[in-house]
């Protein structure tokens, strides 16, 4: 049986828009919903009682790209499992990490997803207390990023990212400046032309700069919404 699948963007911990969701849709164990990056939901030791209410609102799967606003420390605790083909770290019963690089067959559609991002606001936060290194993406998750989508690039039919490729910035009215040494939004430019006009390719969503939007016909910004696909 398939069910169906949500994706939304940043939710920081909160849970008031899937509240929102649970009032508009009668919701099913079959559904899924996919976050794209800063999630929030594993901050603390007290991460245990989000999970809780997480899977008391949203009776279906929530899986979750990493952002840079996470607890990469813990998240990388959690045992490695395979779940829909790919790598995850299961953090709740029904709640899954979804790991850099990894593809994901999810009611017959392929995806390819890849967290991270570096924060503007780090000098601002407390190292292993608020800002963890690992938000940034490393050279070899990158290098493997690159050779699964290259792999794949014929059978994706969604990209879940958290940073946007660097031509997006561009036509988003909320910029968040970057460091010249920040090459990764660059590196995801490349990744959209190797794959917009393959033939099974459908969209792109982001999140990290907190917009509903449309970029292109297949590259779109997620936020509050949820867009059912």
């Amino acid at each position: 049986m398939n069910g169906r699948i949500f994706i939304t963007g940043d939710k920081h911990r909160t849970f008031v828009p899937l509240f929102w969701l649970a009032e508009k849709e009668t919701l099913h164990p079959s559904d899924v919903m996919i976050i794209a990056g800063d999630a929030g939901y594993v901050w603390d030791k007290d991460y245990i009682y989000d999970m809780e209410s997480l899977q008391q609102v949203f009776p279906g799967t929530i899986a979750f790209v990493d952002g840079n606003h996470e607890n990469h420390a813990m998240l990388n605790e959690f045992p490695v499992e395979k779940w829909n083909g790919g790598n995850v770290h299961r953090v709740g019963e029904r709640v899954f990490h979804l790991m850099r690089g990894e593809i994901y067959d999810i009611y017959e559609k392929k995806f390819f997803v890849f967290g991270g991002a570096r924060s503007v606001d780090k000098d601002r936060r407390t190292e292993g207390v608020s800002w963890w290194k690992e938000e940034e993406p490393t050279s070899e998750e990158i290098e493997h990023g690159q050779n699964v989508l290259h792999q794949f690039a014929d059978q994706i039919a969604y990209v879940i990212t958290h940073e946007p490729p660097l031509f997006a910035r561009s036509s988003i009215r909320r910029q968040k400046s970057l460091d010249e040494d920040y090459q990764f939004p660059l590196i995801l430019n490349q990744w959209y032309q190797s794959i917009e006009k393959q033939p099974n390719f459908r969209k792109w969503f982001f999140g990290h700069m907190h917009v509903d939007q449309e970029i292109t016909e297949k590259l779109l910004g997620v936020f509050h919404k949820f867009i059912e696909i």
